[in-house]
């Protein structure tokens, strides 16, 4: 993570300083991680790391530029673009299996949190599909869905329904 991303994270912190919060979960990768480590510290919590929580696995994409994934997957990149929801990756992923990943853990810290705020901190897709979830939107429509990074959204389950009270907030990275 560079110094902008420690910046971030701090900031986050600072945010959610004034929440009582019962437990923090994020994907094992270093950089969620180094994004948690603040709040948690802050909250004096552990980390919870979880797998469900992790990217998207682009499979063949992994570390390719967009101008060599355009050149060397044309169709695929496209559909991508357009309808992402009816993308595999080469040897990776899919939505459907990050949303499955996604849908399976909230169910699961519903009920083990009844009641109670959790944090979760993950990455962008991932981010994208857990609000489609809770929007009750299809996969296709991660890209109508912002994320910047470090952005915070907050969305809570009230009978049995998602009810999304936040989104993309990222006044506390100004200033």
């Amino acid at each position: 993570m560079n110094e902008n991303g420690i910046a971030q994270a701090h900031k986050i912190a600072q945010r959610l300083a004034a929440h009582k919060l019962a437990a923090i979960y994020a994907s094992p990768l270093p950089r969620a991680i180094q994004t948690a480590a603040p709040l948690a510290q802050s909250h004096n919590l552990q980390v919870q790391e979880t797998a469900d929580l992790l990217d998207i696995d682009y499979g063949a994409w992994e570390g390719m530029a967009r101008e060599d994934i355009r050149a060397k997957f044309p169709a695929m990149y496209e559909k991508w673009i357009h309808t992402p929801g009816k993308v595999r990756f080469p040897g990776g992923d899919s939505l459907r299996l990050v949303r499955l990943r996604v849908e399976t853990l909230l169910q699961e810290l519903c009920k083990e949190h009844l009641g109670e705020t959790v944090v979760l901190i993950s990455h962008r897709v991932t981010c994208h599909v857990a609000l489609c979830y809770a929007l009750g939107l299809p996969n296709d429509s991660i890209w109508r869905v912002r994320q910047d990074v470090g952005c915070i959204n907050q969305f809570e389950e009230r009978d049995g329904v998602y009810v999304v009270t936040l989104m993309n907030e990222t006044d506390h990275l100004r200033g």
